[in-house]
């Protein structure tokens, strides 16, 4: 009897420290990963803010030694300054918002938007990337999107516009960009595609990964950066959404955000109607 009892406290010990291994491994792997993520931090400040910066102030001082009658010389190269800077703000708004999920200091931040004007924004912003590749951006709604979406904004806005970057980064020169918006359920589907070099199934399980760089720089947001797709996957998490992938030589690289509208205890998933009382419904 006192020989089982014994047995029996020895194979808890043993659960007990087995449990404890497998935290300290946890654990290991997490310090691993926070160093990882500090040197890729330097390593993004180096290469994707440094230059920018440098050939933003280089481009700046030309200008200013410029002969008041080139002007056409002069706006070429504010076009350039403002390319520059428009791909600085980007990054620097992908390393902070990395820097905030490793830290754990996301804050929800709701609002009601209507996410078709939204994504308009996006596109509209991002197409002089497109026109540089002869690229055309399409979009599609379908269903007629009569939804507004209570959610966050920002990083509502975040998640789009390095998709739609991505597909243009590193779609082919004189090819089609695919953005189709439609209604399924409760749930607003994004699908965003373009015609690219081909992920393999090897790459797919990895993209999402902000310490892995693949050889064809597939997910990054400019050459050199692999914030951007670990940066939309946690904040889709963040606000419940979903993420799937794949890539063919039919379809091409395809993206599909599924975003619910984040209520409280509320339907927040409204047509816009629906925001206004009408005085018979008061009594």
């Amino acid at each position: 009897m006192e020989s089982e009892k014994h047995t029996e406290q020895i194979s808890k010990l043993k659960e007990e420290n087995d449990y404890l291994m497998q935290q300290l491994e946890k654990t290991n792997e997490k310090l691993k990963e926070s160093d990882a993520f500090k040197s890729h931090f330097i390593s993004n400040i180096t290469n994707e803010i440094i230059n920018p910066f440098a050939s933003i102030l280089g481009i700046s001082k030309n200008i200013s030694l410029l002969d008041e009658k080139r002007l056409g010389q002069i706006h070429s190269m504010s076009n350039l300054i403002y390319n520059e800077a428009f791909d600085l703000d980007f990054q620097l708004l992908n390393i902070f918002s990395a820097a905030k999920i490793e830290s754990g200091e996301m804050n929800m931040e709701l609002s009601s938007i209507q996410p078709s004007e939204v994504v308009e924004e996006i596109i509209e912003s991002l197409r002089f990337k497109s026109e540089k590749k002869n690229q055309y951006i399409e979009l599609k709604q379908e269903n007629d999107l009569p939804y507004n979406l209570v959610t966050d904004k920002d990083k509502f806005q975040i998640i789009i516009k390095n998709l739609i970057s991505n597909a243009i980064i590193f779609g082919y020169e004189k090819t089609k960009i695919s953005v189709i918006m439609k209604q399924e359920e409760e749930k607003l589907m994004i699908q965003i595609s373009n015609i690219g070099d081909q992920m393999d199934e090897q790459d797919l399980n990895i993209i999402f990964d902000r310490f892995t760089k693949l050889d064809k720089t597939i997910n990054s947001i400019n050459q050199g950066h692999g914030l951007g797709l670990s940066v939309t996957k946690a904040y889709l998490e963040f606000l419940e959404g979903e993420i799937e992938v794949e890539s063919n030589e039919k379809d091409g690289n395809v993206f599909r955000v599924f975003i619910s509208a984040i209520a409280n205890n509320e339907d927040t998933l409204i047509r816009e109607d629906d925001l206004f009382i009408d005085d018979s419904e008061l009594f």
